[in-house]
């Protein structure tokens, strides 16, 4: 009995004990095979969260592609792609600060420092206005300040029409040729006031569109703009006599009864009749959201020989003539309004010297009063009408005697 007993209590343990180890068992599988589906399921979680990040991406680096070609902006120098994105190196042209709009490309071009269009093409309507005051003086001073005699005031206005085409090619993507032929029309009024009982004498002269003088012109990058150098620009620009000299136009003079005379010139020149040349070089600096840049030019007026150049009637005097060599220079800014508009400022000077005439067998000889300084003060708009075209005007003030009174011109460049 007592070992049957025995027997019953071990047999019950054992059972109580697989039970209990068996339920272990279990409960550790359980928890493991919920672990596994954590698992599976934090795993799938990171799946769907990298494959949206990577749309992301795609979609981001399609938008980048749309604007580059939109602009015509390259990113700028050599750079790695690593996981669809570029890496700038230390090196390479650095990116516009102002923006890829094409307002800045529409400044960009009229500086002649974009060279990433094959073609542009434009046609521009420019006037200009003059207004010169000559003081007469016929007579003597008495005691050095009292003025005995007759004194008038010469009058001479001048508009100037003219119509520009101009073509530009890109032969790669540092150097420009370009192209330009402008068509004049002038007409002046040449008014004399006088003390004597005439009183005011006045004649008109005026020409329809003539050829003027044509240029051919060279821009070539020498440095591309860095954070530390603007763009430079070297420029070799050559006109050529095509438009009609002013050397054997004779005077018209008249007399009248007072004992006046007015003197004025039987029609009017398009051209300088003088081969020139001209170089300089020009900078560009893209600050945000301002556009800054400068230049300089020298230029140099060969002489030439005419068979005429008395301006007296019935007088044929041949000779040559040189014109005056001169340097100007010019600063501005430009100001990306938005993605289409623009707005600048620029002052420009320019100084020639006299210029010189030679008769046969004789010297040269100085011309009175033919040297110049002309300061003009430029302000215009420039408005993108689309990807390829745009809109440019300029308003200039005469600030000196030598420049124009004031000059308005539109331009309506167009790139492909």
């Amino acid at each position: 009995m007592q070992f049957r007993k025995r027997m019953e209590i071990t047999g019950s343990c054992i059972l109580l004990s697989s039970s209990i180890l068996a339920t272990g068992v279990q409960a550790a599988t359980e928890e493991e095979l919920l672990s596994q589906e954590q698992l599976r399921f934090e795993l799938q979680q990171l799946k769907l969260i990298n494959q949206n990040q990577a749309q992301q991406i795609q979609a981001m680096e399609a938008r980048l592609r749309g604007v580059e070609q939109q602009t015509g902006i390259a990113a700028g120098g050599a750079a790695a792609q690593a996981s669809g994105t570029a890496a700038q190196t230390a090196n390479e042209e650095v990116k516009r600060e102002a923006g890829p709009s094409l307002s800045v490309e529409n400044v960009l071009q009229e500086e002649h420092t974009l060279f990433s269009n094959k073609w542009t093409i434009d046609a521009s309507f420019n006037y200009t206005h003059y207004d010169r005051k000559q003081l007469v003086l016929d007579g003597f001073l008495a005691l050095d300040a009292i003025f005995l005699g007759d004194i008038s005031v010469d009058d001479v206005e001048s508009d100037i029409i003219s119509l520009d085409f101009g073509a530009c090619y890109n032969l790669t993507d540092r150097w420009q040729l370009g192209v330009r032929v402008p068509f004049l029309s002038r007409y002046s009024t040449y008014t004399k006031n006088t003390a004597a009982d005439e009183g005011v004498v006045q004649s008109d002269v005026d020409s329809s569109f003539k050829l003027g003088d044509m240029e051919l012109s060279s821009y070539y990058q020498l440095i591309p703009e860095s954070r530390s150098w603007p763009d430079t620009v070297w420029n070799v620009r050559l006109k050529a006599p095509t438009g009609k000299d002013p050397y054997g136009i004779k005077s018209i003079t008249r007399e009248y009864e007072g004992g006046s005379i007015h003197t004025y010139p039987s029609e009017l020149p398009t051209g300088s009749g003088l081969w020139a040349m001209s170089t300089g070089l020009s900078f560009v600096k893209t600050t945000d959201p301002a556009i800054l840049f400068a230049s300089i030019e020298y230029t140099h007026q060969f002489a030439d020989s005419f068979d005429d150049i008395s301006s007296e009637v019935d007088v044929t005097q041949p000779g040559e003539v040189r014109l005056g060599d001169s340097i100007s220079y010019g600063v501005g800014m430009a100001l990306a309004l938005n993605d289409r508009t623009s707005l600048s400022f620029a002052f420009s000077q320019r100084i020639q010297d006299e210029a010189e005439t030679k008769l046969p067998g004789g010297d040269w000889e100085k011309v009175t009063s033919s040297d110049g300084n002309a300061a003009t003060f430029t302000t215009g708009v420039t408005y993108a009408v689309g990807s390829k075209s745009a809109i440019s005007t300029s308003l200039g003030i005469g600030l000196t005697p030598d420049s124009p009174d004031f000059s308005f011109s539109i331009k309506f460049p167009y790139s492909f």
